[in-house]
């Protein structure tokens, strides 16, 4: 997958939803760079998955119309992390390796700028403009409105996600699966005029597991360090007594992926999920010391797991 052509197309499609005047500099330095692209990369994956376009040359021109969808997403994820750095949410001062929106300009200007681009992520998608754009238009609002994303900033911020596996996982499911649940099903979308009901069930089961264990291998990789502050130690659900339950819960989504993909022959999609978990296996392994002092949890099938979706 090419990112850096996908970076390119999110850069010249922020510019189509932005104003022309100073506050710009506001939006462009809260989407860019956008990390590693990781949902947009899903969009575009899926959708060459289901047009056999291996070559991938659909991400060249910014026009074809799933480029404007790979935005929307990213756009979309911008706006969440704006919000989220905020002081009133989780009072974040770096994002991405430099100061967080709010701490470089100002709070207000973070938080219109936030507002503004969740607005601009709509403006892009209804430059697809294709049949599937009704369905795409009502996922997108239930997924990442107050049913879907809103509700696990919810549970996230009241700390109830903190009260037990069931609760932590509704959260991770609301807050961080249902944007990757709407990059695949974009992408799948997009790709004909026609939609299966049961692909799309797959696809979205699929988009339910990354986005748990992308959440959970997040909070295990952030036991690699000797030392963890008094936050991690009260939060980290590693920590507590649902780290069984995470372990399992994270080898039951890691099975349940590599199924997916192998079923439906992700081959595009794959190689998305293999760098993102290459790069978690050598966080896992360098840090497996620490991560099994803090935790006492057998690393050795987690790894074991995400070498064999590497593959």
């Amino acid at each position: 997958m090419n990112v850096a052509q996908i970076i390119r197309n999110i850069e010249t499609h922020l510019e189509l939803v932005i104003p022309k005047h100073n506050f710009s500099e506001v939006y462009r330095y809260g989407v860019l760079p956008p990390g590693k692209a990781f949902r947009p990369q899903l969009v575009s994956a899926i959708y060459a998955d289901y047009c056999n376009e291996s070559d991938h040359k659909f991400l060249e021109d910014p026009k074809t119309p799933v480029n404007y969808l790979a935005s929307a997403v990213e756009v979309h994820h911008a706006y969440t992390l704006l919000h989220d750095d905020l002081p009133s949410m989780d009072d974040d001062d770096t994002r991405r390796g430099k100061p967080a929106t709010h701490i470089k300009f100002n709070e207000w200007k973070a938080l219109l700028a936030g507002d503004g681009l969740q607005t601009a992520s709509f403006a892009l998608l209804a430059k697809y403009g294709h049949k599937n754009l009704g369905l795409i238009l009502k996922f997108f609002s239930w997924a990442l409105g107050p049913k879907g994303l809103i509700q696990g900033q919810y549970l996230d911020l009241s700390e109830e996600m903190t009260k037990g596996i069931d609760e932590l996982i509704l959260t991770h499911q609301y807050k961080t699966a249902r944007l990757i649940q709407t990059s695949i099903l974009l992408g799948y979308w997009s790709s004909s005029a026609t939609t299966d009901y049961r692909t799309s069930k797959q696809l979205f089961r699929l988009g339910h597991s990354v986005g748990v264990v992308f959440q959970l291998l997040d909070d295990l990789t952030e036991l690699v360090d000797e030392q963890l502050s008094q936050h991690e130690l009260a939060v980290n659900p590693w920590l507590t007594a649902n780290k069984d339950l995470c372990f399992k819960e994270i080898i039951s989504d890691l099975e349940k992926i590599e199924n997916i993909i192998t079923s439906e022959e992700l081959a595009s999609t794959k190689k998305v999920l293999a760098n993102y978990f290459k790069k978690i296996e050598g966080l896992l392994v360098e840090g497996k010391t620490n991560i099994t002092k803090h935790s006492e949890i057998d690393l050795v099938p987690v790894i074991s797991l995400l070498n064999r979706i590497n593959r």
